[in-house]
Parts: structure tokens; sequence; C-alpha cells
């Protein structure tokens, strides 16, 4: 049986660069080992319901003792995979909520991307990345591209959320989403058939590519899904030709965001208009796909993502595939 081992703190972000005393109280969930959660008191100022809405920042830990961590560097493999996940939610929306799980790249955490996660979940979405054990930052050892197994770790936490830990989720409105060796964790999802996961019905792969040493029919059949790829003209790992070829491939509902002069992080998370711009289209990537999946045409991909009049923030394409 999985195990599953929770704890939360959070904490509201709204307009004020202060937050509000911290009161604590305990819970468990399904599965729970234990819990500690940690909510706020309501904001001193009433702020309309969103979106977008106040964010509400908190932890939980999701362990899985069926599948190994590998060795990092110095530091052994050794069983079970634990999980340490940040989650944003939306202050007052209505639920059963969305779900977004997101996959950070090669030797990052999933705090580096805030501004993208924050920008998700003010449009109204419950947002969890987990820091995966063996391409992360901060954990002991040497970090190492850990694709395969990151897939089934997004998996294991949507079955983990579905149980109600974190609130009612829509089982119906899961979106997988992953940023360089993340966004090659979402293109294994979406395209490699013993990987896929028919509850996850949209796909943000950001400079992400076909991973080299995953086996796969890479294209060879339509997979169900849409998927969005994006990528900066200018990154600097050379991602742009790879993400080009993973949308190349994808035989699906597909759209392509390019973004002149954008580096390999910069356009997701940096604070310039051309960042928003492109965070914007994600939202309405994810609002229009999670509106009628499997309705979804390269029409209103084109129509959706468009980027704002008289901004050259980024190109798009689509397809139907």
């Amino acid at each position: 049986m999985l195990a599953l081992a929770v704890v939360a703190a959070a904490m509201v972000s709204g307009p004020s660069t202060s937050h509000p005393a911290l009161s604590r109280t305990a819970a468990r969930g399904p599965g729970t080992t234990s819990s500690t959660a940690v909510t706020t008191a309501p904001p001193t100022t009433t702020r309309p319901a969103g979106p977008p809405y106040a964010v509400a920042d908190s932890s939980i830990i999701f362990t899985d003792p069926s599948r190994p961590t590998p060795a990092r560097g110095s530091v052994p493999a050794h069983p079970g995979r634990t999980l340490r996940t940040i989650v944003r939610r939306p202050v007052g929306a209505p639920g059963p909520l969305p779900l977004v799980v997101f996959v950070h790249g090669w030797n990052s955490e999933p705090e580096y991307y805030e501004p993208l996660l924050d920008t998700w979940a003010a449009a109204g979405y419950l947002v969890v990345a987990p820091e995966f054990p063996g391409s992360a930052q901060n954990l002991p050892g040497t970090p190492v591209s850990d694709y395969a197994a990151q897939a089934l770790d997004v998996s294991f936490v949507i079955t983990q959320v579905l149980g109600g830990v974190l609130g009612p989720v829509d089982p119906n409105r899961i979106v997988a989403a992953g940023h360089s060796d993340g966004g090659t964790t979402t293109a294994i999802l979406a395209l490699a058939p013993q990987y896929q996961d028919p509850r996850i019905k949209a796909y943000l792969s950001l400079a992400g590519q076909i991973p080299p040493d995953v086996s796969a029919p890479w294209g060879a059949s339509r997979t169900p899904g849409v998927l969005l790829v994006a990528v900066g003209t200018d990154d600097e790992y050379g991602n742009e030709a790879l993400s080009t070829q993973l949308y190349d491939t994808a035989q699906m509902t597909k759209a392509f965001i390019n973004v002149p002069g954008g580096s390999h992080l910069g356009p997701f998370v940096s604070a310039t208009p051309m960042a928003d711009s492109v965070r914007a289209a994600t939202v309405a990537f994810m609002n229009l796909v999670l509106a009628d999946p499997g309705h979804v045409t390269a029409g209103q991909l084109l129509q959706a993502l468009a980027a704002p009049a008289g901004s050259s923030a980024y190109q798009v394409s689509a397809a139907d595939n």
C-alpha cells in the first residue's frame, strides 16, 4: 500500500507585502500518516473574488515507497521517493478546482518558478510543484536526469491529490506542465504510450524536448489531449530546435509559442511585459482546453493564444494532427 506523509504550511499573498498572523491546526487526509497544517487569518481588507484570486502558499510531502530514488553522485540510491511539494491555491475560488502538476528543470527547485505558479493559481488553478528527488538542486549529492521516473511521479501525485488531501479537485480538469527537463517529462507523459495518464487533458512543455534516453514510438500515432510547446529563440542551451522537433513530432492538437529573444527561463518567470504575455498565454491555453476537453481545434488555439494587439512578445502557430 502506498504511504503518504504530509506536512503543510500556508500563507496568503495579496496586494500587501506583509502577511497576517498564522494559526496552527491539525488534520488528517486519506492515506495520511500525519498532518500539520498552518492556515491564515482572513485578510484585513476585502478583496473581490477573482480571477485574479489572492494566492495561498503551502507545502506538503508525498512519499512513494514503491519506487527508488536514484544515486546522486556520491549519495547512493535508496528505496522510496520523497516529494516535497509546494502548493499554490486560489483563495475563494469555487471548487472542485482544476489541477496543475508542475515539473521543475534539472538542477533546479520548484521555488524558482513562483511567478509562473502564482499566475496559474491567481487564475483559479490548484498548483502543485514537487521537488523531484533525482533532479532537484538542493538535495544531497549531484542532480541527475530522471525523466521517466518523474513522469511516474506526476501520476502518483495526481492520485494523491485526487484522494482529497488538498480539498476537492475536478478529475476532468488536470494539466501536466514542466520546464526544461521538466518539459521533457511532460513530453513523455503526452507522447510515450507507456507513460500516458488519461486523467491529464492538457500538457505544457516549456523549453522541453523528446528525451534521448527514453525509448518510445514517438509520433507513431495520434495521442489524446492538447499540447502547448513554448521556447525562446535565444535559449542558451539550444532548446529552440529541440522544442521545435517535439512540436513537429507530436500527433495531437497542439500549439507552439516562439518567443523572439527569449532565454531558457526568462520568458516564463521574469518580471517583463514579454514574460507577462507568455504567462497569460499559458492561462488562456489551459482555460480553453479544460473548458471542453477533446473538442479543441487549432483555430481556437490560434485565437485564444494570440499576442495582445500591437505586441511582438511571441509568435504562435497551431495544428490539428
